[in-house]
């Protein structure tokens, strides 16, 4: 298959759970694909997680705090696309992984989209706005935010599609908001009551959990509700992915369209004590996500090896024969072609990170190898987890002190994966200390040649 076509479909907060018979479009894309059921978002929240995702770099590689792709050093999947030929055009509803943060870099199409809220009635500017006046008045929620749905994502993805040049193959992202918090479900509330539902628990979510870092208990009825109100606007999302994956169908160039399907992270449900993902800490539910790719001739097959978003870069450039980028550094993760051929190719320890979101953490590490997982706090490294997650999926036996000798591998390991930005990262909030940082002397030599620290 020479050049193909490919589209990168990204979707917010999409759970490695909530693939199959709730995301029916989906499922149906992977009884054609590899399905890979151990994929790890390399981040804890979209940023760093899209950062590694389009670069096949860690978010912490460069300039500490400059965790996006604006840092130039960073070479990007749409830059090495379009230095190889290839026709470039991207969409995202979310503006973390927008202009701002350099997103755009590489796409000759690129729409950091978001849409004009409809006017409340007689309401004055500047006026605070009392959510029980909006129930009275019968205004939706949904009426006043500002992203663009999954349908507005699917319209620009195939009106694109039909304006490029016969024959010109192209790369297309499109990253699907809708069921990130606040999740905008498929249709208005339908009456009075959840109309008064939906307004009162985004009151809850800013008054409660955001303050408290997600540790908020609403109870067991508006826990449910709340799921279930992600499970709508992930069903919004799989509907409008089902309908331009149908118009793709019906090109004669389909059969030479490769297809990658993603989470950008998870979502969590208070399994550990805490909603969202902005205080994402790492487990499972958090960075655990669906991973689906659809190569044209090649047999369906499911994948149990564990496999990270750093190596989607490196897997689409390989089936497009682009290079990377003379000069830029070379992307970390590695094609996943092999596997997708039903080529046995040796599993790699995975690594996520958490950092650089408001009032979250400072820094976190999680690494995965070999049926483990260790978690890394860098405010509390005598606090750091060890968990064996074959006989504990759900993670919660921690077994450090039962299991010392591996324990000590992963802090090595820990220590091989300090680099440059994560160095200046803790510089910068003199937290140097709290990282407990014991480079052996090999470790050290390493990292002053490679200019992260400063001879002795």
């Amino acid at each position: 298959m020479a050049r193909p076509n490919l589209i990168l479909l990204t979707v917010e907060c999409w759970r490695n759970d909530h693939f199959g018979a709730m995301t029916p479009n989906l499922a149906r894309l992977g009884e054609e694909s590899a399905v890979f059921q151990a994929a790890y978002a390399s981040g804890g929240w979209t940023l760093p997680s899209m950062t590694a995702l389009m670069s096949s770099a860690y978010a912490s590689m460069f300039g500490g705090g400059a965790v996006s792709l604006a840092t130039p050093e960073r070479q990007t999947l749409a830059e090495c696309l379009m230095d190889g030929g290839y026709w470039t055009a991207g969409c995202v509803a979310n503006p973390v992984c927008g202009i701002s943060n350099g997103f755009h870099r590489g796409f000759g199409k690129f729409r950091d989209e978001r849409r004009k809220p409809a006017l409340v009635p007689g309401e004055q500017p500047g006026e605070t706005r009392d959510w029980r006046r909006m129930v009275e008045k019968g205004i939706s929620p949904r009426d006043l935010d500002t992203f663009c749905d999954a349908a507005y994502m699917t319209d620009l993805g195939l009106k694109w599609v039909e304006m490029r040049k016969t024959g010109e193959p192209y790369f297309l992202w499109l990253h699907y908001m809708d069921p990130h918090w606040p999740c905008l479900t498929p249709a208005p509330p339908a009456d009075q009551q959840q109309l008064y539902e939906a307004w009162h628990d985004r009151e809850i979510f800013n008054a409660e959990v955001i303050p408290r870092k997600g540790r908020y208990d609403p109870g067991e009825k508006t826990r449910l509700r709340w799921i279930e109100r992600y499970r709508l606007a992930l069903g919004s999302a799989d509907r409008e992915i089902g309908r331009l994956l149908d118009g793709l169908r019906t090109r004669p160039d389909w059969n030479s369209t490769v297809v990658a399907a993603i989470g950008d992270h998870g979502e969590e449900f208070f399994e550990h004590g805490a909603w969202h993902h902005s205080w994402n800490r790492l487990y499972r539910e958090g960075i655990h996500v669906p991973l689906i790719v659809r190569v044209p001739g090649v047999a369906p097959l499911t994948l149990t090896q564990p496999v990270s978003n750093l190596d989607i870069a490196p897997t689409i450039l390989d089936y497009a024969g682009a290079g990377q980028r003379s000069g830029g550094r070379r992307m970390m993760g590695r094609s996943l072609r092999p596997l997708i051929e039903g080529v046995n190719d040796a599993p790699r320890p995975i690594y996520s990170e958490m950092m650089n979101h408001r009032n979250s953490f400072s820094y976190l590490l999680a690494i995965l190898d070999d049926s483990w997982k260790y978690i890394y706090d860098i405010d509390d490294p005598h606090r750091s987890k060890l968990f064996h997650i074959a006989s504990d999926p759900g993670e919660e036996n921690d077994l450090r002190e039962k299991c010392p000798g591996v324990f000590r591998r992963f802090e090595r390991m820990r220590l091989s994966h300090a680099s440059l930005g994560l160095t200046r990262l803790m510089q910068r909030r003199d937290l140097e200390a709290k990282n407990d940082l014991d480079m052996d002397e090999t470790m050290k030599e390493q990292m002053i040649a490679l200019g992260y620290l400063a001879p002795t």
